[in-house]
C-alpha cells in the first residue's frame, strides 16, 4: 500500500501543477495522511476512508478560503503594478 499512496500523492501533485485550482492538492494531503496511517497498522478500508473523507472535507472547508486569499493577493499585486 505504501507505493500506491506515494503514486497517488505524485499524481495529485502533477494534476495540481497542471490545473492550479487547489482541488488535487487537497487529495494529495489526504493521501499523505493515509500514507502515515500505514505506520499505525490501519487496514486498507480505513486508509481509503481517511483519503476520501479528508479529501472531501478539505475541498469543502479549506479550498474556498484558500481561493479567497489567493484572489485578494492577486488584487493587491494588480494595485501595486498600477502605481
Amino acid at each position: 500500500m505504501f507505493w500506491i499512496w506515494v503514486g497517488v500523492i505524485i499524481a495529485s501533485l502533477l494534476v495540481e501543477y497542471l490545473s492550479k485550482n487547489f482541488t488535487a492538492i487537497c487529495f494529495a494531503f489526504s493521501a499523505l495522511l493515509s500514507l502515515v496511517s500505514i505506520m499505525f497498522k490501519c487496514n486498507y478500508y480505513i486508509q481509503v476512508s481517511i483519503f476520501l473523507v479528508l479529501g472531501v472535507l478539505l475541498i469543502a472547508v479549506v479550498r474556498p478560503n484558500v481561493l479567497e486569499i489567493l484572489e485578494k493577493n492577486k488584487k493587491k499585486k494588480k494595485k501595486k503594478a498600477k502605481k
